[in-house]
């Protein structure tokens, strides 16, 4: 299993000594392309497939890499959004609801709408659901409460009243965004 994104790259190998050898031969592999490795962030973990779980996770581009069993029972390299990267997605929204709470709710929403959607774009990909639904939930329960805090001590806000706009203008769900390719066999 390979996983590229931009310029950084996650190799598994199958075999220690594999995994070794790639370790040594990769900085004069990429010296050729006029390219060097970091030192610090470049490391040789064991993930193993037959004990699955997510003890064994490490963070790559904002998201964990695990092996867990899928639905067959059988092994899955998976992905989820990384704590931290969750964390600071949640301390930017709570930012921008604490100092937009005075909008017009139409305009609050919408802005609140453009965020998700943004943090959506960005982790939207497979296996990766129940971390974005705690990420929309969260947001939404943050709105309630910036949204209560608009006139003072006084409530100005309902639970119901609350659900009736989310009705009228609806948060989108959080749905994927990456592209599953197509495998060629020649």
């Amino acid at each position: 299993m390979i996983s590229r994104d931009a310029d950084d790259c996650v190799c598994a190998c199958r075999f220690r000594r594999a995994a070794d050898w790639l370790y040594q031969g990769l900085p004069k592999r990429l010296g050729t392309c006029n390219r060097e490795v970091s030192p610090e962030q470049t490391r040789s973990l064991r993930v193993s497939r037959c004990h699955p779980g997510r003890t064994r996770r490490f963070p790559v581009l904002g998201f964990e890499l695990f092996w867990t069993a899928d639905r067959p029972g059988g092994p899955r390299g998976k992905r989820r959004t990384a704590r931290k990267t969750r964390q600071r997605a949640g301390q930017r929204i709570t930012a921008w609801l604490q100092a937009n709470r005075p909008l017009p709710g139409h305009a609050f929403f919408n802005g609140l709408k453009a965020r998700l959607r943004g943090q959506d774009r960005s982790s939207g990909v497979h296996g990766n659901s129940g971390a974005r639904s705690r990420v929309v939930a969260w947001a939404t329960a943050c709105a309630f409460k910036w949204l209560n805090r608009r006139g003072g001590t006084r409530r100005s806000c309902s639970w119901a009243r609350f659900t009736q706009i989310l009705d009228a203008i609806p948060i989108e769900r959080p749905r994927l965004t990456e592209v599953r390719r197509r495998r060629m066999f020649a």
